[in-house]
């Protein structure tokens, strides 16, 4: 039984595609070395702009969250070639697929701030195949 309240300090919300997980596990562990709660989905992001059942359930994953470990930041962790967005085929450039994410990922922390004021800030990353992950 345990009585004593513990939080952390920030909400991962990433893809799933497994070539990324290394990277990612690794860059975070770095960032967040006390711990953080995680929501993996396909896509990431990407339908937390259409209703429906998948939004619902990232909404409620996000909820339990700052509920139970009240994290202060929330990380959003995109990556290129996802094939929930078609993959890089579906851009005309690597260019126009960076900008795309990175719209996106201002929509959703303009979105999540909005609807959960307890959030101090959000950090937006872009993660590329080879491991690099660059901050927006």
């Amino acid at each position: 039984y345990m009585s004593e309240k513990h939080t952390c300090a920030a909400l991962v919300i990433h893809c799933i595609d497994f070539r990324l997980q290394k990277f990612i596990q690794g860059f975070l562990a770095g960032e967040f070395p006390e711990g953080f709660d995680r929501i993996a989905i396909a896509g990431g992001i990407k339908d937390l702009f259409k209703e429906g059942v998948k939004r619902d359930y990232i909404l409620s994953q996000i909820a339990i969250s700052l509920k139970l470990h009240e994290p202060s930041v929330l990380v959003f962790l995109q990556h290129e070639d996802c094939g929930a967005y078609g993959g890089s085929a579906n851009f005309a450039s690597a260019k126009q697929e960076q900008e795309f994410h990175a719209s996106e990922l201002s929509k959703a922390a303009e979105l999540l701030l909005a609807l959960y004021p307890q959030i101090q800030s959000v950090k937006k990353y872009l993660a590329k195949l080879t491991g690099e992950i660059a901050g927006f």
